[in-house]
């Protein structure tokens, strides 16, 4: 009698296991490369605010031309008159005074009888969490820079919010924004959608191998 032969199972693809891995990668990699994209675009638009620091005062034509979408006026400098008097603030909203203290901003509107204003003021930073209640006298000259769409695309909110390098008193000073503060973590990001991306393929890879490895042999047919 003859030995019985041995022969190995012919190895099979995974073809909708594979297929699955290929799109997913191509996920991951696109998300990462949008994120390098982002990043380019941040460091372009951070460059930009920059230089629009640098621009002269802004004129009520510019206001206007902002208002039509036709430009834009984000951390230009304006000089805004408010002489509203005793006035209570429009609103409050999260803040920092000069020092990063962490408290209120008191938002005022410059124009009379509380009409529905285009622009709002920080007329200073406060800690009190009541102090929309309590009335503020304004007469004065703010200076400082402007920040587009504070209450996002709302059109019965104001379009504009001047963050002056002045307070009223009792308020204290409120920080000033810079361009240098936005966010700027794209590139951490791409890591972290690339990593994911390499952490599949090894996944896949060590799966594909004990797959292999893990398929049985089986015996041939006896020669007769």
């Amino acid at each position: 009698m003859t030995a019985p032969v041995i022969a190995s199972v012919p190895r099979r693809f995974p073809l909708f296991p594979t297929l699955l891995t290929l799109v997913m990668l191509v996920v991951l990699v696109g998300l990462g490369l949008w994120q390098l994209d982002r990043r380019e675009w941040k460091h372009a638009l951070i460059a930009r605010l920059r230089a629009a620091q640098t621009q002269p005062l802004l004129e009520p034509d510019d206001f206007m031309r902002a208002l039509r979408n036709e430009a834009s006026i984000q951390y230009r400098l304006a000089e805004l008159p408010c002489s509203p008097g005793d006035v209570l603030p429009y609103d409050l909203k999260g803040g920092s005074s000069v020092g990063g203290v962490s408290g209120y901003l008191v938002l005022v509107s410059c124009r009379p009888n509380r009409k529905l204003p285009d622009i709002v003021v920080v007329a200073g930073w406060t800690k009190r969490p009541d102090a929309a209640a309590v009335p503020v006298y304004v007469d004065t000259v703010f200076k400082g820079v402007i920040i587009e769409r504070p209450y996002g695309r709302v059109q019965t909110r104001p379009q504009f919010m001047l963050i002056p390098d002045t307070s009223v008193p009792p308020l204290q000073v409120s920080r000033m924004p810079t361009p240098d503060e936005l966010p700027d973590n794209h590139l951490s990001y791409a890591g972290q959608w690339f990593g994911l991306a390499a952490v599949l393929v090894t996944i896949y890879g060590l799966w594909l191998r004990r797959r292999w490895q893990g398929e049985k042999v089986a015996p041939a047919a006896p020669n007769r």
